[in-house]
């Protein structure tokens, strides 16, 4: 049974609604190679990116001992061996954690202004 407009809209509420909760942290599960391994050697996976929450992104990844690269898993350009996921679905589990994290961080920002201004204002009285 197709949902017109309105009832899709409820149902999107309801979710964005729903989306405000707390999940566990996911650790990556593909370690970067040993020091003492084959020179070249490579470990390959995903990585959650997060620089904003806009922006947020899964992308898949390589590391070495020394360096790491994103969107190749042949190609490393960036400085310092990094932990992956070995799946793009425990990437974005990983990612949604970062996020969460993050808002709630801004939300606690937020929460503290308000406290402050509450208490300002039961002084003035």
């Amino acid at each position: 049974m197709a949902m017109n407009k309105k009832d899709q809209a409820a149902l999107e509420a309801a979710l964005t609604e729903a989306a405000l909760r707390r999940t566990s942290p996911v650790e990556p599960d593909v370690p970067p190679p040993g020091v003492g391994s084959s020179v070249g050697a490579l470990s390959k996976g995903f990585l959650p990116l997060a620089e904003t929450s806009e922006h947020a992104r899964v992308e898949i990844a390589c590391s070495s001992s020394v360096y790491h690269g994103t969107r190749s898993q042949t190609k490393t350009d960036t400085q310092g061996s990094r932990s992956l996921y070995s799946t793009r679905l425990l990437a974005l589990k990983a990612l949604r954690y970062k996020v969460e994290s993050e808002c709630a961080r801004r939300l606690r920002r937020i929460d503290k202004q308000i406290e402050e201004e509450l208490a300002k204002e039961g002084n003035e009285q």
